[in-house]
């Protein structure tokens, strides 16, 4: 026991006889011993003048023993958050692959009014057209309307654009109509 835990010990009469006696002998030899015991009996005088507000130790004491129950309670065997994300994340990805896999090929095709691939070839008469750089949106469209085409897709790498036609006939004059605009149109082809 080191000289302040003998000094507190003394203090709290927790010292037996002899080590109580032993230590006044070492007391009466030193005077930095009582030094330091008249400093402990003040600072505990002083501690010990201060009252103790009303209600302080048993709301101490309540927290202390909340603090306590707390980190007796159990952990809950079902507590695996990260888990149960996982689980929802891998029944998503299930439902996508099983809709895209068995559900779609299940549907109606094109034959039926079902699903159609946006991919799908267009079955309309269509020509390839290339506008000059300086058309103008409002030429392009006048021009469309004019010749009864629709714009079915475009522009291409190349620059492009597929015109659709309701039949062959409306195709033919509008391939005339469009190559008699060389101010608008550079080239009009076949595909």
């Amino acid at each position: 026991m080191n000289r302040d835990d003998r000094l507190l010990a003394c203090m709290q009469s927790r010292l037996s006889p002899a080590a109580r006696v032993a230590f006044e002998d070492e007391l009466a030899r030193e005077p930095g011993l009582r030094a330091e015991r008249a400093a402990m009996r003040a600072a505990a005088d002083a501690l010990g003048a201060t009252p103790v507000p009303e209600g302080a130790r048993s709301t101490g004491r309540a927290r202390l023993s909340d603090s306590i129950e707390a980190d007796r309670a159990p952990r809950a065997a079902n507590d695996n958050r990260g888990l149960a994300l996982l689980r929802v994340a891998g029944i998503v990805a299930a439902t996508v692959v099983v809709w895209q896999f068995v559900v779609v090929p299940q549907l109606p095709g094109p034959e039926t009014g079902g699903f159609v691939p946006a991919s799908e070839i267009v079955a309309t008469p269509t020509l390839l057209v290339a506008f000059t750089d300086d058309a103008t949106l409002v030429e392009i469209t006048a021009l469309l309307r004019e010749t009864g085409a629709k714009l079915v897709d475009g522009p291409s790498a190349p620059g492009l654009y597929t015109l659709g036609f309701t039949d062959a006939a409306a195709l033919e004059a509008a391939e005339a109509a469009l190559g008699a605009r060389p101010e608008l149109v550079i080239t009009v082809s076949r595909p």
